[in-house]
């Protein structure tokens, strides 16, 4: 009960705008499905799942108002089966995934529905009442995110754990082994997708610098990420000078 009651904040918080305007790592299955792991009592094998799904974000944007997948409710709901189903953590995206795509309509039905209060909160400003325009920007966002985010979070975690392990020993070995095809495809997807960004003549070569660090001289994240702060500080040193002497 009280993992259900944690991870049923968590997933109210991943989409109600007050946590993303503390940190908007709440987006990110990385840190929400951390959470989600702590919460249950699994950090390790929570983790592993959350990085898995969060491999297959990687090049996630929402470009012009449109989301490609709710990665909100993918990091919670996806690391939370992940969890109760015991399955191997290389399966979270393919739970996360549908769970993503049903959380685009939730999202959409949560911008829409929000919409009502902002036009009451006008009518509060058209009468000078500040107190208004606050409740309105907190409370009914709120409430609504806990209904379409927190309960069905809430009946995963507290109802869920015998049906998605009954569910998961129901399928066969032939399903489990194309999902861990899948499971293990959706990450170089991520990856594949996050390159059409940083595939510019000019950064290209860090990413493969980074990559060789990596494959060859087996550095960790740590060092990598510290050779990549020097070259970064480095490049916007020299580029200051050149404009400088341009000028």
């Amino acid at each position: 009960m009280v993992s259900a009651i944690l991870v049923t904040i968590i997933a109210t918080m991943s989409t109600w705008w007050v946590s993303h305007a503390i940190t908007r790592t709440w987006l990110y299955p990385l840190w929400s499905g951390f959470l989600v792991a702590l919460a249950m009592g699994e950090p390790i094998v929570g983790m592993k799942a959350a990085a898995y799904i969060q491999l297959t974000y990687l090049g996630w944007i929402t470009a012009g108002g449109t989301m490609p997948g709710n990665l909100m409710v993918a990091g919670v709901f996806g690391t939370a089966l992940t969890i109760l189903s015991g399955a191997d953590p290389i399966l979270a995206p393919t739970f996360a995934v549908p769970f993503s795509l049903l959380g685009i309509l939730t999202w959409q039905a949560y911008m829409t529905l929000n919409s009502l209060w902002v036009h009451k909160a006008d009518k509060y400003v058209e009468a000078g009442d500040l107190t208004g325009v606050r409740m309105m920007n907190w409370i009914p966002s709120g409430i609504l995110s806990f209904i379409l985010n927190g309960i069905p979070a809430f009946i995963l975690v507290r109802f869920g754990g015998d049906y998605a392990t009954q569910a998961l020993a129901a399928i066969p070995q032939y399903f489990i082994s194309a999902f861990s095809t899948v499971g293990a495809l959706m990450p170089a997807l991520g990856i594949a997708m996050l390159l059409t960004y940083i595939g510019k003549k000019k950064i290209i070569a860090f990413f493969f610098a980074g990559y060789f660090m990596t494959v060859y001289l087996h550095l960790d994240t740590m060092a990598i990420t510290v050779f990549a702060a020097i070259a970064g500080v480095l490049v916007y040193f020299f580029t200051v000078d050149n404009k400088k002497e341009e000028a």
